[in-house]
């Protein structure tokens, strides 16, 4: 198995510094207990969670305003910074965690993982069924910003879901974390697709 730290390098290098919402651990600790563990998981769910409203208010006329700071899009690609963020800091901390060899505590980690993913999902099909919206009109500048947030979040969120599996010694949990691991990935990679595909589907006709 791959080490946690080599995860949380990775982590780092997409990650943009604010402050993050977790609990402080000291530097020294760099290990967090099961329940700090489904803490962290449980903040990364709330932020997920408080994006659903700007997802279901984006419109075909509020859309383009991204151009100019305005309308559900710059909220949304805020709230995935600081998500990745989040995440980072949250992956420091458990550098130093022992493999958690108790069941219970195990599936209280992967019950939390499994809402994290539910709730994700859930704002992911939102955004896949708002992209519909702009595939006939000609608005690149969405992709890109949109895309590029998503495929920050598709990284750490895999870094957190290895470094999970990486801790969790007891086979039908880590098991079930794989399975929701991997269904996260792929609505991740279909709404990545979605948003990249309007830069394609909206290029200029050659005359």
């Amino acid at each position: 198995m791959v080490s946690l730290r080599l995860f949380v390098t990775a982590a780092l290098a997409v990650a943009t510094p604010i402050v993050s919402a977790l609990p402080a651990v000291p530097a020294a600790q760099l290990t967090l207990t099961p329940e700090q563990i489904v803490d962290g998981i449980k903040t990364l769910s709330a932020k997920s969670q408080a994006l659903q409203t700007p997802a279901e208010n984006i419109t075909i006329v509020n859309g383009p305003l991204i151009l100019v700071g305005l309308g559900p899009f710059p909220r949304i690609i805020s709230g995935f910074t600081d998500i990745v963020s989040t995440s980072t800091v949250f992956v420091s901390q458990m550098i130093g965690t022992p493999p958690i060899g108790d069941e219970d505590e195990a599936t209280s980690i992967v019950d939390a993982f499994r809402e994290f993913v539910r709730i994700h999902q859930a704002l992911l099909n939102i955004l896949i069924g708002k992209a519909s919206l702009f595939n006939t009109v000609r608005v690149p500048f969405i992709s890109q910003p949109v895309a590029a947030a998503l495929r920050q979040v598709e990284n750490v969120v895999d870094t957190i879901a290895f470094g999970l599996i990486d801790i969790i010694d007891v086979g039908q949990p880590k098991q079930r974390l794989q399975n929701d691991a991997n269904s996260l990935s792929s609505s991740l990679t279909i709404c990545i697709n979605a948003y990249e595909g309007l830069a394609i589907n909206n290029k200029p006709k050659q005359a």
